[in-house]
């Protein structure tokens, strides 16, 4: 559940101009990560296969999966697995260290670097791509138009959308259901705005007499000239 309400979230942040770009590279960033990890693993296999094969009497090196987690640390630097075969070892690192991490690394910057002159476009790409799942459905759109806590009141409807199967009934519950759970706001927000528009009358009036004032200053001015 928690993973989902954050999922929600950043789903939210990608129609918004400052990160939606951002979310949009990154998840086409994990496209090359994916294909990165197939080549690594291929790689891999192959290191520990040979390995297997050319130290298999070392206890290090007694089963694949064994060596092949050996040369998974190797690739992040545990480079004394390699002690008492340093030759191998070198070769190791060079291909699963220095050249493929750094590979990685090129690719996702190449990513970047053509897709962040982009960012207007995958801002708008995102908004238009997310036109459809808001739109609000016109039979089932209450089950979650309600904004916290009035969604759990969504409760109410299902077992009347599993029994009515006459849209124009479904029609006007879910048009009545959706004015109920938003007069709680529109009364909030109607309250709020005539306590503040009350509240800045007097500051207003001032400031419509200050006004006359200058005018009249303004216009015996003019006379006087």
């Amino acid at each position: 559940m928690v993973f989902v309400m954050w999922g929600r979230f950043m789903s939210m942040l990608q129609l918004t101009r400052l990160f939606g770009p951002m979310l949009r590279i990154i998840i086409n960033m994990f496209g090359d990560i994916g294909k990165f990890m197939f080549i690594y693993t291929v790689v891999l296999c192959i290191f520990a296969s040979i390995s297997s094969l050319l130290f298999g009497e070392l206890s290090k090196f007694a089963g694949f999966w064994s060596v092949f987690m050996v040369m998974f640390d190797a690739g992040f630097g545990n480079y004394d697995l390699f002690e008492d075969f340093s030759d191998f070892g070198i070769i190791a690192v060079i291909i699963n260290c220095i050249l493929l991490l750094n590979f990685v690394i090129a690719m996702l910057a190449d990513t970047y670097a053509k897709l962040s002159s982009q960012s207007l476009g995958l801002y708008y790409d995102g908004v238009i791509a997310r036109i459809p799942v808001y739109e609000d459905d016109a039979l089932y759109g209450g089950l979650i138009i309600g904004s916290p806590p009035f969604n759990i009141f969504a409760v109410i409807l299902v077992p009347l959308y599993l029994f009515i199967k006459d849209e124009q009934r479904l029609k006007s519950i879910n048009d009545a259901y959706t004015k109920l759970v938003f007069a709680p706001i529109a009364l909030l927000s109607s309250v709020v705005f005539a306590a503040l528009s009350l509240l800045m009358v007097p500051f207003a009036y001032l400031k419509a007499v200050m006004k006359k004032f200058q005018n009249l200053l303004c216009r015996k001015h003019k006379a006087a000239s």
